[in-house]
């Protein structure tokens, strides 16, 4: 690359306005990681605790169906099924976190007819519709997660890529024809010299 270069001080001016542009930038990048990693670990701490809280209901809806189907057996889908006024539904749109965009689900729905009722069912209704909104909570806590790790790695590609190559390489480009200029000054000099003295020669 270095035999590429011209080396003449517009080319020096042009690459030093490069190099201080790719240090805004490297600065502005590694500023974006670290808020990244940050959102990164809150969304890591979020997920876990919704992940506990799925579990143990998880546990605690099974026990609850397996009673609930072995005393009322068939006419429990029925009641449900007759019960429900509004249907649950799940709205899937997008979410945008420091620019970038994840899959955002939400919950609706899932309202009852106040009939009379078995308040064991009915509570059990209400526990799985609860349940659901955490199984999708925890399915948007994932997908953000994802989302903001790809683009971990990808910002750290360029930070590494701006550190350890780009930046190095023009600054031992600009070394380089620093040293180009200085030994065409001396060059010059010892020239200047080598003429000041043939015409001291030729005046004596």
């Amino acid at each position: 690359m270095l035999q590429r270069i011209r080396p003449t001080k517009i080319e020096l001016i042009r690459l030093r306005r490069f190099l201080a542009l790719a240090r805004k930038v490297h600065k502005i990048l590694r500023e974006r990681l670290t808020i990244l990693v940050n959102e990164f670990m809150i969304r890591i701490r979020e997920a876990y605790s919704l992940r506990k809280k799925f579990n143990d209901m998880y546990l605690d809806i099974v026990n609850k169906a397996i009673a609930l189907y072995g005393f009322y057996g068939n006419n429990l889908f029925k009641y449900l099924e007759d019960t429900i006024s509004e249907r649950c539904k799940v709205i899937v749109g997008q979410e945008n976190i420091m620019g970038i965009k994840t899959i955002a689900v939400m919950f609706k729905g899932g309202s009852f007819t106040r009939t009379p009722s078995f308040s064991d069912i009915d509570s059990f209704r209400t526990y799985s519709i609860e349940f659901l909104k955490l199984l999708i909570s925890l399915g948007s806590c994932d997908r953000a997660i994802i989302s903001i790790g790809n683009e971990i790695i990808r910002t750290r590609r360029k930070v590494n890529a701006l550190e350890h190559i780009l930046i190095p390489r023009l600054t031992n480009i600009i070394k380089y024809l620093r040293m180009k200029f200085e030994e065409r000054e001396r060059e010059e000099k010892a020239r200047l010299k080598r003429v000041k003295a043939i015409l001291e020669r030729r005046g004596g």
